[in-house]
């Protein structure tokens, strides 16, 4: 064997071994941002040479509610409470214990962050909580630990459906226990005078055809069809995407069934500088840097940051389409 062959299979390997690793590392980034996008993260601050505190709100974000007991807070930030979760159980890693959290507390999101095997929420509460010595908002964070492959796969439908079992956006519909099977099918009702809603018939790979009917809520759907591969929103709408299926909500409700949709179509948006605020349609969705998943069709897209101009586009997105979008904010 020539030299030369001897040195190129080590550097073939070790190529192919940088490329995997870099995809896996861009999915991860990938799904940081698409957390980021869903939780509209509160931007902190102290103001003018920090007179507000370590806790002023520069911008608030979204409001997440604890779904589940077992998460623990502290009034200090630097003691900050870091909340372990696996396989359903929480413990405390490290950090003060000043509050033990009840379920229905809510919280400010103010950071989210993808590693290898884990997704950590930084979590701030929106109201003053008593304790032991003081009454103050409390600081925590929640590290959800995943096996590898899934956040290296970017397997975000899983990653939701965990995450939502502890931590929900307000207004959101529970999602189902993972581990739960779907429940029973119930009876067809009677036939009524009235007549019956219209149905989009499909098939899925686990169980026969199942009738999904204008009304029905999230919870209903993902009982029936299980976690969907891509659940995203804006405004009052949101998207659930299945293989080959894309079921349109408003107002918590199912409006429309799409057969053979092309899945959600990523949009990136950065600015210059970062931390404006991202507009789509008129509603606010989420702060730059934002991974928004849209399906195809026409948007204004607005990126606003006070002192600066606002940065409008029309956008077309196509089914399949991968769009970045950069705006360069001018005063």
């Amino acid at each position: 064997m020539s030299l030369k062959r001897v040195l190129f299979i080590p550097l073939f390997f070790g190529m192919a071994l940088s490329s995997a690793l870099a995809q896996d590392e861009g999915r991860r980034i990938e799904l940081e941002g698409s957390l980021q996008s869903r939780y509209h993260l509160t931007i902190l601050g102290g103001g003018l040479m920090g007179v507000h505190g370590q806790n002023s709100i520069r911008r608030a974000g979204g409001v997440v509610v604890l779904m589940q007991d077992g998460l623990y807070g502290a009034y200090n930030r630097p003691g900050i409470a870091s909340n372990s979760i696996k396989d359903g159980k929480a413990e405390l890693l490290s950090g003060d214990k000043d509050v033990v959290l009840a379920r229905g507390e809510k919280f400010y999101v103010t950071a989210a962050y993808v590693g290898s095997d884990v997704v950590t929420l930084g979590l701030l509460s929106a109201r003053m909580i008593p304790g032991g010595t003081k009454t103050a908002q409390v600081w925590c964070t929640a590290n959800f630990f995943f096996t590898k492959d899934t956040l290296a796969q970017g397997d975000i439908g899983k990653v939701y459906s965990v995450i939502d079992q502890w931590l929900l956006p307000e207004g959101a519909v529970s999602a189902p226990v993972a581990a739960a099977p779907p429940p029973a099918a119930a009876p067809a009702p009677a036939p009524t005078s009235a007549a019956p809603a219209p149905a989009a018939r499909v098939a899925t790979p686990i169980s026969k055809p199942v009738d999904l009917k204008p009304g029905m809520t999230r919870d209903e759907v993902v009982s029936a069809l299980g976690a969907p591969l891509e659940d995203t929103g804006f405004a009052n709408q949101r998207w659930l995407t299945y293989p080959g299926l894309t079921i349109t909500l408003e107002q918590g409700k199912v409006t429309s069934v799409e057969r053979n949709a092309q899945a959600l179509a990523p949009v990136k948006i950065s600015s210059d500088p970062d931390g404006a605020d991202v507009f789509l349609d008129g509603s606010f969705v989420s702060s730059t840097p934002a991974v928004l998943r849209l399906p195809s069709g026409t948007y204004k897209i607005a990126v606003k940051m006070s002192g600066y101009t606002d940065w409008v586009r029309e956008l077309k997105v196509l089914p399949g389409a991968e769009v970045s979008l950069n705006a360069k904010l001018t005063k």
